[in-house]
């Protein structure tokens, strides 16, 4: 086989535009073989941020993820799996908009195994290997119907044996091994043999959350899935997967093991449902959180139009007109920006209280620094508290955590507004800019807390 080059995409469908937008995360170096590229995955690590579609601007959470074979410059898909589902897990801290999720403590332990796994099963292989035989025993002649045409081959290759007839039935090949294969050593010899790649090739080699049971059930026959599951040599801390793949293969039994063969498939079957309502439900936070989105730059873009009427005395009736037009459409992006948000998770982490209680120094302005400009002038500084300063100015201060009486006192009171981007609250600052528009008082947006920094800032306008 010919080396391919492979990429892997990020992708979403715009809400905006609807433009299915892709971005490539990582290119791999060529490989020969699927086993060689599953390596490499393993290995791999994706950031998931938001990115801006090309067409409209928007910017989006990715939903799949995609793998492209790039060979000669051309560009074909081989596979994609929508990410935070039950076969692509996101690793994510915290509040996440995808389904199934691990947190940065269990994937290091789910790595960790992963890395023990193929030394785990080499170091109880031989026991491994006769135990299994022991469990065939019994039911030699009813496990041979498993077998597929394609076992019966490897395994008599394997073992130098004449292959019969392409034309041959599985009834056929299933009557010549039961009279070949007589004697315990040829039978632990051809057991092995024939299943070798469900063993190394599917069971080791696939990670076993990812263990596709109900094709593996239809391939190889539910008796030998079933006991692999049991019983494959696993680390520790893979153990937990084992179990929930478990719900997948077992069947309803009598008696107490019954009962407790069929509790472990209720309680499987109850999380792999679990996971899928999580996923949709992901979804749809995700298509909320965009939906949202776009509110909020009809909010800013409606109060930017503001922003550019002119602030007038004697205003017109036209003029009266839009600025009330403009003002009910700002009330009711609000309105429905609350609503949608009340329905998100809180993502905003509070603010480091010992930063946010630092006193704030008030440098002595030095000579040089004439702030003349200020005098007699009333500056209300909206992000941090602090006590109010008289020098020939007067600063007065609110911590910017919320719209109250004090805050609207102030507002009044002042000539100047200034906001702290990095303190004050995100609703504070919308109304602080509709109040500057609505009295006809300049405001600056700083991220600055030296007042040295901010009063000259002020001056230079």
């Amino acid at each position: 086989m010919p080396k391919r080059s492979l990429a892997v995409h990020l992708e979403y469908e715009c809400k905006t535009c609807r433009k299915i937008v892709s971005r490539q995360v990582h290119r791999y170096e060529p490989v020969e073989t699927f086993e060689e590229l599953d390596l490499q995955l393993g290995h791999t690590n994706f950031p998931i941020t938001p990115f801006a579609c090309p067409q409209c601007g928007a910017e989006h959470m990715p939903e799949t993820m995609a793998v492209y074979d790039i060979t000669n410059g051309k560009m074909a898909r081989c596979f994609a799996q929508p990410l935070g589902s039950p076969e692509l897990t996101v690793v994510a801290s915290g509040d996440s908009p995808y389904g199934v999720v691990m947190s940065p403590e269990e994937q290091a332990e789910y790595e960790r195994g992963l890395a023990k796994a193929k030394e785990c099963f080499q170091e109880h292989e031989e026991a491994f290997w006769a135990e299994y035989f022991a469990f065939a025993q019994p039911k030699w002649r009813e496990l041979l119907k498993e077998f597929s045409q394609k076992e019966y081959v490897e395994a008599y290759k394997a073992l130098g044996v004449p292959v019969l007839s392409f034309s041959a039935s599985i009834a056929a090949w299933r009557k010549d091994a039961e009279k070949r294969f007589t004697t315990d050593a040829e039978k632990t010899a051809f057991w092995r043999a024939a299943n070798r790649y469900l063993v190394d090739e599917e069971f080791v080699w696939v990670p076993v959350d990812t263990w596709p049971m109900d094709r593996w059930v239809q391939t190889y026959g539910r008796e030998r899935v079933t006991y692999l599951t049991l019983h494959l040599p696993l680390p520790e801390e893979l153990e937990k997967y084992r179990t929930e793949k478990l719900s997948r293969v077992i069947r309803k039994k009598s008696g107490e093991a019954g009962v407790l063969f069929e509790r472990i498939g209720q309680l499987g079957r109850e999380l792999e449902k679990q996971k899928k309502r999580s996923f949709k439900f992901s979804q749809e936070l995700m298509d909320l959180r965009q939906e949202t989105g776009k509110l909020r730059e009809e909010l800013a873009q409606a109060k930017r139009q503001l922003e550019a009427e002119p602030t007038v005395i004697d205003r017109q009736a036209d003029d009266a007109r839009k600025i009330r037009e403009f003002k009910g459409l700002i009330n009711e992006l609000r309105t429905e920006i609350e609503r949608l948000s009340a329905l998100i998770p809180n993502e905003e982490e509070p603010e480091d209280e010992g930063r946010a209680n630092e006193e704030v120094l008030v440098p002595t302005v030095p000579e040089e620094v004439d702030l003349s400009g200020l005098a007699g002038k009333t500056i209300l500084i909206v992000g941090l508290p602090n006590e109010e300063i008289n020098d020939g100015y007067r600063v007065i201060w609110h911590d910017g955590d919320k719209v109250d009486v004090k805050l609207q006192t102030f507002a009044r009171e002042a000539d100047i507004f200034v906001f702290l981007t990095r303190f004050g609250a995100h609703a504070v600052m919308w109304w602080l800019k509709e109040e500057a528009i609505e009295q006809g008082k300049p405001v600056y947006f700083v991220r600055e807390r030296n007042l040295e920094r901010i009063l000259e800032g002020v001056l230079r306008g």
